[in-house]
């Protein structure tokens, strides 16, 4: 039997710079036209006038960008506006990410239009409020049809702390575009305008500029590498509250010639430019979008041992877990010198750093790319929509 077209609407907070938000666009790119017709919807946009990267690099797909500034669960007249999106699109199927657009987006779709609704846990938040809760556990209990978790972290969380369903919510990890992020991108174009010599030693870290990133530790590690390498450089890529502290952090360490701080959308240009990735979050991520895609493009990984990432990196393979010895979900102290140890050994062994790129790689290819993860999207969407009886349909 030939199916129609399925119509997807994809709800999502704003569409800033973000992990979900990247990730949002490359739905977008990535689904097979053939079968799916895709519009997007934010709910949270507070600034309409603002330009939203995301969406701008959306509308250029030619797909349609709504963007709604919802206030509050009074806003009557923007949850009207969204339901004429869901209208004029002729949606089968709602797929929302981030907190709180997933409740509502969910909400007002399943009980007033009878979508099938389908939501995507990003975060690893813990300590929500009572009003967050709540929201958490009527998208687990009641307005989602499934619930795609980025880790088996996010999973057993949804489980345990929200009463989540463990036949309703499947893993499918985070995916990046290998064609886009490469080893062939040679980064010149980066050490260019950053006038970082062609043979210098870059250690790069990518993010929102948040405490829980642990780019300050990123930073003390750097000066500490510096002292041996005075030639050394560090990207710091991203945006957040926390960049002023960052820039004063960096005048009391000393290193002002030696860091660029840079927020760019190009982030497969600033993978390229750099030689060793370094992300060290205190606590758990949901997933760790930066990572693969550090992978992707070649580049040895050195994190911290927090989970999910050790589901990610493989420690003396793709990359080092330094710190602390044992996977944890929370670093209570963060010792340093392992994480430089592994990073002069890295500048010391240029083939090390090369064979442990080619393994990333090879890992990100067989378990991270598009081909990969969205066939197992598109075949969910299918069994959701369609109502086939066995989730067999969308596993790889």
């Amino acid at each position: 039997m030939a199916w129609k077209k399925i119509n997807v609407l994809y709800v999502i907070d704003t569409l800033f710079v973000g992990g979900a938000e990247k990730h949002v666009a490359t739905l977008c790119r990535h689904i097979d036209s053939e079968k799916f017709h895709v519009a997007v919807c934010t709910l949270f946009s507070r600034d309409l006038s603002a330009n939203e990267p995301y969406a701008v690099e959306i509308e250029k797909m030619g797909i349609h960008v709504e963007r709604l500034g919802l206030t509050s669960w009074r806003d009557f007249e923007t949850f009207k506006k969204y339901l004429r999106v869901i209208n004029k699109e002729n949606c089968d199927l709602v797929h929302a990410h981030t907190v709180p657009a997933d409740f509502w987006g969910c909400l007002v779709a399943k009980t007033l239009r009878r979508c099938k609704t389908i939501v995507t846990l990003h975060g690893a938040a813990t300590h929500l409020s009572f009003a967050l809760r709540l929201q958490r556990i009527g998208v687990n209990r009641l307005f989602s049809d499934k619930i795609i978790a980025c880790s088996s972290l996010l999973k057993s969380r949804a489980m345990r702390e929200n009463y989540g369903r463990d036949d309703k919510i499947i893993v499918i990890p985070n995916q990046v575009d290998t064609a886009v992020f490469t080893p062939s991108n040679r980064g010149d174009t980066v050490r260019a305008e950053y006038n970082i010599p062609y043979d210098a030693i870059v250690l790069g870290s990518v993010g929102r500029f948040i405490k829980n990133k642990g780019f300050d530790t990123c930073l003390q590690i750097f000066a500490k590498v510096q002292k041996k390498h005075p030639q050394s450089k560090f990207i710091l890529c991203g945006y957040g509250e926390e960049e002023a502290s960052y820039r004063r952090l960096i005048r009391h360490l000393g290193i002002e010639e030696s860091v660029i701080i840079c927020a760019r959308t190009d982030v497969e240009e600033v993978m390229a430019a750099i030689d060793v990735f370094l992300f060290v979050p205190y606590s758990s991520e949901g997933f760790g979008l930066v990572i693969i895609e550090a992978m992707s493009s070649g580049k040895p990984v050195i994190a911290s041992n927090v989970q999910p990432i050790p589901d990610i990196v493989t420690d003396c393979v793709t990359g080092f877990l330094p710190f602390p010895e044992r996977v944890t979900t929370y670093m209570e102290k963060v010792c340093i010198e392992p994480f430089v140890e592994k990073i002069l050994y890295l500048i010391e062994n240029p083939a090390a750093r090369k064979n442990m790129g080619i393994e990333g790689r090879k890992r990100v290819e067989e378990k991270y790319s598009t081909d990969i993860v969205m066939k197992q999207i598109e075949r969910l969407y299918e069994a959701v929509v369609h109502q086939y009886p066995s989730a067999s349909v969308w596993q790889t």
